[in-house]
């Protein structure tokens, strides 16, 4: 059997499926836009729109006609889209998983996980996390 899944390499390709996973319709521009704005990166409209002939080629998306526009047209994923994104993302997971792994922590208090913007403490001399004040507080008035 030949596989003849679409190959997602790229972070251009990678991200381009995010916005279509996360959102209802998105146009080219708007990937390119976000690439920008969010990655700090850039791709030619004319890599993005095979892209997505390749993707609509494939049935994972669908053209969205825009109203206001003869020339931007949006793109939404189909149900076998959905599915395929899935398979992406599910590749990804642990490639994901070890670039964030060492930033969270975990709650000396509660346990939850930690990723961003949580309370720290040094509690005799040994710097402590906590996702709030408050678990910060009960922490101490355990001992």
């Amino acid at each position: 059997m030949v596989n003849d899944e679409i190959e997602v390499k790229t972070l251009t390709k990678f991200y381009a499926i995010s916005l279509l996973r996360v959102k209802k319709e998105v146009t080219g521009y708007y990937i390119l836009k976000r690439l920008k704005e969010d990655l700090g990166r850039t791709a030619s409209p004319t890599y993005i729109y095979e892209f997505l002939d390749e993707l609509k080629a494939k049935g994972y998306v669908e053209d969205v006609d825009n109203p206001k526009s003869k020339r931007s047209k949006g793109f939404y994923l189909t149900v076998n889209g959905k599915a395929f994104a899935d398979r992406v993302f599910n590749r990804f997971d642990n490639l994901i998983e070890a670039a964030i792994k060492k930033k969270i922590k975990a709650c000396a208090s509660c346990g939850v996980k930690l990723y961003d913007n949580f309370h720290r403490e040094t509690i005799d001399q040994e710097e402590m996390y906590f996702c709030c004040k408050h678990c910060a507080k009960a922490y101490k008035d355990s001992f």
